[in-house]
């Protein structure tokens, strides 16, 4: 769902999350994981991604408290704003099929081979008909 934005649409996305409330952890999980991508392609991200998905992983039922809500609305939003910056890219992924459906693995640049190993070679592809 959120994998397919560009990163200001990604970063409105983020900072919607103050919004949500503190038991949904279905939309922070998946933020989460589109943003991983993000610092992957994007190194100076990292740190913030990261700090956001610890905060999030505090958000379950037996560890959420007011702090650490305001902590994941805070970390979102410092999120947002290093995204923002990126303006409207989109992340070049991977198309080759696999077992699943699409790989999807970030490419680390425009044009550049993917290297999973999960790829389905077109001679397996043909076999499977």
């Amino acid at each position: 769902m959120y994998d397919e934005l560009a990163a200001v649409e990604l970063a409105d996305a983020l900072t919607c999350v103050r919004k949500l409330s503190p038991e949904a952890t279905g939309p922070l999980s998946m933020l989460d994981e589109a943003t991983l991508g993000w610092s992957w392609r994007y190194p100076q991200l990292a740190e913030l991604q990261q700090a956001f998905a610890q905060a999030r992983s505090r958000q379950w039922p037996h560890t959420r408290t007011e702090q650490t809500w305001q902590d994941v609305i805070t970390t979102a939003e410092a999120l947002a704003e290093a995204l923002r910056e990126l303006g409207d890219v989109r992340l070049a992924r991977c198309t080759e099929p696999t077992g699943w459906g699409s790989c999807g693995r970030v490419l680390a640049e425009q044009g550049s081979p993917c290297t999973s190993q999960e790829h389905i070679l077109p001679e397996a592809q043909s076999g499977a008909s």
